[in-house]
C-alpha cells in the first residue's frame, strides 16, 4: 500500500536525519510537551513529535505496527483517510492527553498516531490476517492483545518512559474514526 509505505520511509527519513544532523538536540526541539506548547508556542510540537524517536528499536516496533496496521487500514478505506487517521490521532491523541503528564513530560514516537490505527483496524477490517512476526492471527485479536497490554501497562507499570495513556487516547480516537467511515458507505479508495 502506497500510503502505509510513504509514512513508512517517512519515519525511517526523518530518524536518520535527526540523528546525523541534530544528535544532541533533536529530542528537544521534535519533541512534544504542554509547557513548550503552552508557554513557548511549538505548535508545530503537535505533529513533529510523530517523527522523534527514542533509539532504533522504539522506531522498529512503530515501523512494525503501522506496517501490519496501516496496510490493512489502507486497503479497506484508502490513502487519504488512512493518512487522516495517522495523523489525526497522533495530534488529537497528545493533546487529550496533556492533562495525563507533568508538564514539562516531552512525549516521542509515532505510536500514539499507530494506536489510531489499530482502533480503526478493529472497527473496520477486525479479520484481516496480520504477518508471519503475528502468527497470521486477526487484527481484530491483535487489537484487543494491543489494547488490554497497555490497560495493564497503564495500571501496573510506575517506570514511566512509556505515554500508555496517550496509546489508549489514540486507539479511542480510531475507533471513533472507525464507527464515522463504516457508517459512511462505500468504504474503499479515496
Amino acid at each position: 500500500m502506497r500510503a502505509t509505505t510513504a509514512l513508512f520511509l517517512l519515519l525511517v527519513l526523518a530518524y536518520v536525519v535527526a540523528i546525523l544532523l541534530f544528535p544532541a538536540s533533536y529530542i528537544s526541539n521534535l519533541g512534544f510537551s504542554s509547557v513548550s506548547l503552552l508557554q513557548g508556542g511549538r505548535l508545530w510540537t503537535a505533529v513533529t513529535y510523530v517523527f522523534a524517536h527514542a533509539d532504533a528499536f522504539h522506531l522498529a516496533f512503530n515501523l512494525l505496527f503501522l506496517y501490519v496496521f496501516g496496510n490493512a487500514l489502507e486497503s479497506k478505506v484508502g490513502a487519504t483517510r488512512l493518512v487522516s487517521a495517522f495523523f489525526a490521532g497522533g495530534i488529537a491523541g497528545v493533546l487529550l492527553s496533556i492533562p495525563f503528564y507533568p508538564s514539562d513530560t516531552t512525549i516521542i514516537g509515532a505510536s500514539i498516531a499507530v494506536s489510531a490505527l489499530v482502533g480503526a483496524v478493529i472497527v473496520l477490517n477486525p479479520n484481516a490476517k496480520s504477518s508471519p512476526l503475528f502468527l497470521y492471527l486477526p487484527l481484530g485479536l491483535l487489537a484487543v492483545i494491543y489494547v488490554i497490554f497497555n490497560v495493564f501497562m497503564l495500571s501496573y507499570d510506575q517506570s514511566g518512559g512509556v505515554a500508555w495513556p496517550s496509546h489508549i487516547i489514540g486507539f479511542a480516537i480510531g475507533v471513533v474514526l472507525g464507527l464515522e467511515w463504516r457508517a459512511k458507505k462505500p468504504l474503499g479508495a479515496s
